[in-house]
């Protein structure tokens, strides 16, 4: 891709803006820049400070490969906009100039009126670094101190920016001040001659010739996928407002050009999906369920789910397939919200082990209904499911593991001799002696999310309430107290991983922890607040077994340091068994120490 440097000048480029030849892809998010920070844009370019570069791509005014959007400010003369180029990257500056030169009746971010932009002459030949050269003012402020009339900018030596916008706008305003003065206050208008009106040219030409470099990429056709592909993807790497951008955003501009108007379609699945719209509050950005909707419908479509091959989703029978998606993707919602033996426990969506299993999920489970398979094909899903949460598949490079996952799993229902990659690592790592859950200690991390989506599943209740998890509000807290811990020797930040691991985690309400405490297990045990109807069949609902009762039991307020450690210690080992052993349930594995070939075989993967 041939790139072409330049250098334009900024008051050339603004009004390109402003009749409409220089637009934004509408992939571009909302002007964002302060009132404050257009104010110092404009001292910048005062004072001669570099601003940056503009990268602009060239388009053909007739077939932009974008849908164009006009500047906030500007005054296109056509309603469909013919640009001559696109900015991808300076959209806050331009704006910000174009705001300040043309001075649109539009307020800016945290301020309900318009603000207008002034340069005080005087100051700025007498002291260039003080920020007083550049005030703004809104309308009232500006009839209150006579600013809108000729003869009050005059009279105080401020120009407005908006006379800054041309050559000739400046020369009228300067030439205007010239008769006035000569009339009003002749002495003035001697020093004015001498000194001042050369002195304000040569200021305000520094603005008016000041120039940006400027980065032009040629015209990109819109059948040549690979380039778009790499507008989007330099887009994403500059963009700067502070927002992050989408393969949602950018396709909903590429769609365009078919009379695709993805944000109704997105208004549409939420109307249709209550789950679906539930979870994204609403938004195609929360949770980035725009993004999730276009990967499952490319893996129903038989496609990766890589962002360049999302940016260039054909349109043909688009709507119906997004429907599909949408569909789909709201009954992976269901699945994995539903706390019985066939759904994945997810009790509160800050529960799900990752978002990134939500398409492969949707499709599959498409898949199954679509086809009428049998019940083995239902095991097959949850068995990918577990596994994918228990060995962290989709924490990182989702979209290389989720075509792969969800063609292998076609495969083996169609009857091909085929191991997904999640069952063969699920046997060798989840199946390993070795295989731990005790340094997950983050809600960040799938096993530790996931474990607690079992804990819903087994039928974990408040320990003091004794009731379903659906009707109460149960949250993450310790079960050997941390501040019993500390008490007892224990560091709280060089052992905070041990005191805060999941095996020592589970789920109960904030108000049976108040009772708790910091108390010593063995005395909260035996409180008939915390535990009204007895603990033993409450605690193993939590993965609490006999042995690890016991060593509860014995965790008395009178054991040293040592022997506090012992009895935490002998608690986590009989736990974290009983977490293992659920796991392994559910990801269909047995306990085996794994052969040398099967540890290169899952190295090769």
């Amino acid at each position: 891709m041939e790139i072409t440097p330049d250098k334009k000048r900024v008051i050339g480029l603004v009004e390109q803006a402003y009749h409409g030849s220089l637009c934004l892809p509408n992939f571009q998010r909302d002007f964002v820049w302060s009132r404050e920070e257009i104010a110092d844009l404009l001292r910048s370019i005062l004072r001669g400070y570099f601003l940056g570069s503009l990268l602009l791509l060239s388009t053909d005014p007739k077939r932009p490969p974008f849908a164009p959007t006009a500047l906030r400010g500007s005054q296109p003369p056509i309603t469909t906009l013919e640009p001559e180029y696109l900015v991808l990257d300076g959209q806050q500056r331009l704006t910000s100039l174009l705001y300040a030169l043309h001075a649109p009746e539009l307020p800016l971010k945290n301020s309900k009126n318009p603000r207008k932009y002034f340069v005080d002459l005087a100051l700025l030949l007498s002291d260039l670094d003080d920020d007083g050269i550049v005030i703004d003012k809104t309308t009232r402020e500006i009839r209150r101190e006579g600013l809108d009339t000729l003869e009050g900018q005059w009279e105080r030596r401020l120009i407005p920016v908006a006379s800054l916008s041309s050559d000739a706008a400046f020369l009228r305003w300067r030439d205007g001040i010239d008769d006035w003065l000569r009339e009003h206050h002749p002495d003035d208008h001697r020093q004015f001659r001498e000194s001042w009106r050369d002195s304000w040219t040569q200021a305000t030409q520094r603005f008016l010739s000041f120039e940006v470099p400027v980065i032009k990429l040629p015209q990109v056709t819109e059948d040549d996928q690979d380039s778009v592909a790499r507008i989007c993807a330099i887009f994403e790497k500059l963009n700067s407002t502070g927002v992050e951008l989408s393969v949602y955003d950018l396709l909903t501009a590429r769609l365009f050009r078919s009379s695709i108007d993805l944000h109704a379609l997105w208004q549409q699945a939420i109307a249709d999906n209550p789950r679906l719209a539930e979870w994204s509050g609403g938004s195609a950005d929360n949770h980035s369920f725009g993004v999730l909707t276009l990967r499952t419908m490319a893996l129903m479509r038989g496609l990766e789910v890589k962002p360049k091959v999302l940016i260039n989703l054909s349109p043909d029978n688009f709507e119906s397939d997004w429907k599909r998606a949408a569909a789909a993707l709201d009954r992976a919602i269901e699945l994995v919200s539903h706390i019985g033996a066939d759904g994945f426990g997810v009790f509160d969506k800050k529960w799900l082990p990752g978002f990134g299993l939500l398409p492969v999920l949707g499709a599959l489970r498409a898949y199954i209904e679509d086809n009428r398979l049998n019940e083995e094909s239902r095991r097959d899903l949850r068995r990918w499911y577990w596994c994918s949460v228990f060995l962290e598949r989709y924490s990182s490079a989702v979209e290389s593991k989720a075509r792969r996952d969800y063609q292998d799993m076609l495969k083996r229902w169609s009857g091909e001799a085929v191991t997904p990659v999640p069952f063969a690592e699920a046997e060798v790592r989840i199946g390993s002696p070795g295989y731990s859950v005790r340094e997950s200690a983050s809600t960040a991390s799938s096993v530790y999310s996931g474990i607690f989506c079992l804990l819903a599943l087994n039928g974990a209740r408040d320990w003091s309430a004794v009731e379903d998890i659906t009707l109460q509000n149960l949250q993450d807290h310790h079960i050997f107290p941390r501040d019993y811990l500390v008490r007892h020797g224990l560091d709280r930040r060089g052992d905070s991983s041990i005191i805060n691991s999941v095996v020592n985690r589970t789920l109960i309400s904030d108000r049976t922890n108040q009772i708790i405490k910091a108390k010593a297990p063995a005395e909260y045990l035996v409180d008939g607040r915390v535990f009204p109807t007895g603990s033993e069949t409450v605690l193993r609902q939590h993965f609490i077994d006999e042995v690890a009762v016991l060593s509860m039991s014995s965790a008395q307020d009178a054991l040293d340091k040592d022997e506090v450690r012992r009895v935490f210690d002998e608690f986590r080992i009989s736990r974290e068994s009983a977490i293992v052993l659920k796991i392994r349930e559910v990801c269909g594995v047995t306990p085996h120490e794994p052969s040398p070939q099967e540890l290169e075989a899952l190295d090769d993967e």
